[in-house]
């Protein structure tokens, strides 16, 4: 499963190698990831429905306080990263002398300020402030508005997604038609059904419903193999072409990934949820989906000649990533265990603690 979500965190880095670098070595077909971004976003929402349902039935429900250990143990996984990038964005900008609201360069009413710095420290509510005026595109910090959507589901997820089936099916049918009828109704994509967490639940819920599948293929001598054929099923929807069609992210072919993924999530992480390279590339999906607009503005701004951008880019991107992994995350990680420690169920891999995105 964490190779699919670091494939996933190519997908939106390469999508802004070419809207920020133009032409490079670095793009969809070059590396046979088709994803578009929307879609890769929209799938990491679906991927974090389903690691939220695992931890919390099958740890911290069943551990005193589980709630609030749950709340920080999310705090604990995000926080610490998305702190460090964003006093290196506060850096980049001083050292370039580029206007930022993060260095005051902006003059703004005090309490937009406050809630623009506020907003993109905590995540919450960040993307309000693009929904009310497109201008106030300068006040969000890289892809993290995608974040305030996850914290959404967050909070929400210890009173979900322990409840029965019937309600959680009932639950996710609701925001399927939700979102269905503002496409059908012409409602834009841009700001209402990318940044509106209301019109995202289902893709969260659906995550929590393919939870299901997972507990019940638990003992069950086919899983390995429809794990292998989930995996396979995947990577023919990353580098198939004929997928990659639809202008709109709620057309019915991208509604066809966003189904195989679902079923496949299940599939594939009961499949390599002890495999070690695997959860190693999931662990650097989050830093190299919260970094790569950084970097990629570092290196935009460099005169490197015939030095190929996007490709510095790329790679410099996965190694900060596997740093703030090794140096910030890592280390905290231990506290994170003992949150977690208790009379939890058995069989559950520290990995499976850890999102993408994202992530």
């Amino acid at each position: 499963m964490g190779t699919f979500r670091f494939v996933l965190a190519l997908a939106v880095l390469i999508a802004h190698v070419a809207t920020s670098i133009g032409a490079s070595v670095i793009n969809r077909q070059s590396l046979h990831i088709l994803v578009w971004s929307g879609e890769a976003v929209f799938a990491f929402f679906i991927i974090s429905g389903f690691y939220m349902s695992l931890i919390i039935n099958e740890k911290y429900a069943k551990l005193r306080n589980g709630r609030w250990r749950f709340y920080a143990n999310r705090a604990l996984r995000l926080y610490p990263i998305h702190w460090t990038i964003l006093l290196m964005y506060v850096a980049a900008y001083v050292l370039s002398g580029t206007p930022s609201f993060l260095t005051g360069a902006y003059r703004e009413p005090l309490g937009r300020w406050l809630y623009a710095v506020g907003a993109n420290t905590f995540f919450l509510g960040v993307e309000v402030l693009p929904i009310r005026d497109v201008s106030n595109w300068k006040f969000v910090v890289g892809p993290i508005w995608s974040l305030s959507i996850e914290f959404y589901f967050y909070l929400l997820a210890p009173f979900i997604v322990g409840r029965s089936l019937r309600v959680l099916a009932a639950l996710c049918a609701l925001a399927l038609i939700f979102r269905l009828a503002l496409y059908h109704a012409g409602v834009p994509m841009l700001p209402w059904r990318y940044f509106f967490f209301p019109a995202d639940l289902v893709f969260f819920l659906m995550g929590s419903l393919s939870y299901r599948l997972y507990a019940w293929l638990q003992g069950r001598a086919m899983a390995r193999y429809l794990g292998a054929g989930a995996a396979a099923l995947l990577a023919l929807c990353v580098v198939s072409p004929a997928l990659w069609t639809a202008p709109d992210l709620d057309q019915p072919i991208a509604w066809l990934f966003y189904v195989c993924v679902w079923i496949c999530t299940p599939l594939l992480f009961n499949l390599t949820r002890a495999w070690r390279l695997d959860n190693a590339l999931g662990q650097l999906s989050y830093p190299v989906y919260l970094s790569h607009v950084l970097v990629i503005d570092v290196v935009t701004g460099l005169d490197l000649r015939h030095v190929d951008k996007g490709l510095v880019a790329t790679a410099v991107t996965i190694v900060l990533s596997a740093a703030l992994y090794a140096v910030v995350d890592r280390p905290i990680e231990r506290i994170r265990r003992r949150l977690g420690s208790g009379h939890a169920a058995t069989g559950v891999p520290k990995t499976a603690a850890t999102i993408q995105v994202a992530g």
